[in-house]
């Protein structure tokens, strides 16, 4: 497994002469402005979650070795990889994840402090918040969009609306715009992030090896969706396999505790 598995594209652009670096930075802006209006104005690069790179603990250490809480693989997946000092985004494409997968096992290793919680605040709350350990309202608030009063009153007309209007729900984020906490172009660019943050990236083969300056040959490309799909089947059977294999090891482990 690749250290960074971005570095085979990555420095193909930066090692590109100026004139091209320009041209691929403004079509790289206006594809983004296109696609995602609103959310391609530059974060400060300390609040760029994808980039955070993960501090693993003496209890992650020691946890990594010996397994004896039995955690979820995909923890142990993220602690390893953490002792690599990996990024974020190497963690998750390295391995086949999406983000909210990878922050999921990261909340995970926070709550039992395998790892150091970000002292970043931006990127501490996204990480709860695409790990599905908190909801919008308090996310936003954690952000200081909103204070806790402020969050309590939406949360009690959104309640009374809902109960008075059973067929016109109103979710936390149309409150929020419609009692002036936050501007409609905030909650849009959060829920668009968790959005975002479902979605599974795979770099295709044929263009790792054009980046490796490997030689790539037409079947190779004609294959690659294809490919990537049988992966994505075969990455959902293991991990299906992989939890069926762990409920029998707790059962196991039950029945041996009980005749003890």
């Amino acid at each position: 497994m690749s250290k960074n598995y971005l570095d085979n594209i990555t420095n193909v652009i930066y090692n590109a002469p100026l004139w091209i670096q320009e041209v691929i930075f403004v079509d790289m802006k206006k594809n983004l402005e296109i696609k995602y209006p609103g959310l391609t104005t530059p974060p400060n690069e300390d609040e760029v979650y994808p980039a955070h790179v993960p501090l693993i603990t003496f209890k992650g250490k020691k946890e990594l070795e010996t397994h004896e809480h039995n955690l979820d693989m995909n923890v142990y997946k993220f602690l390893q990889s953490c002792t690599n000092n990996l990024r974020i985004i190497d963690i998750t494409l390295n391995n086949f994840w999406t983000l909210e997968q990878t922050s999921e096992a990261l909340c995970t290793c926070i709550e039992k402090e395998l790892i150091k919680e970000p002292s970043n605040l931006m990127i501490s709350s996204l990480v709860f918040y695409l790990g599905n350990r908190i909801r919008l309202g308090e996310y936003v608030k954690r952000i200081n969009k909103i204070n806790i009063n402020e969050l309590d009153d939406v949360l009690r007309k959104q309640k009374q609306h809902n109960m008075e209007n059973p067929h016109q729900i109103k979710h936390i984020g149309e409150m929020l715009v419609n009692l002036g906490y936050i501007a409609s172009n905030d909650v849009n660019k959060i829920i668009h992030i968790k959005d975002e943050a479902k979605k599974r990236f795979m770099i295709p083969t044929e263009v790792m090896h054009l980046a490796s300056g490997q030689n790539v040959q037409p079947k190779q490309v004609e294959t690659t969706v294809q490919n990537t799909d049988i992966l994505q089947q075969q990455i959902k059977k293991l991990t299906a396999e992989n939890n069926l294999l762990k409920d029998k090891l707790r059962q196991i482990f039950n029945i041996q505790n009980k005749k003890q």
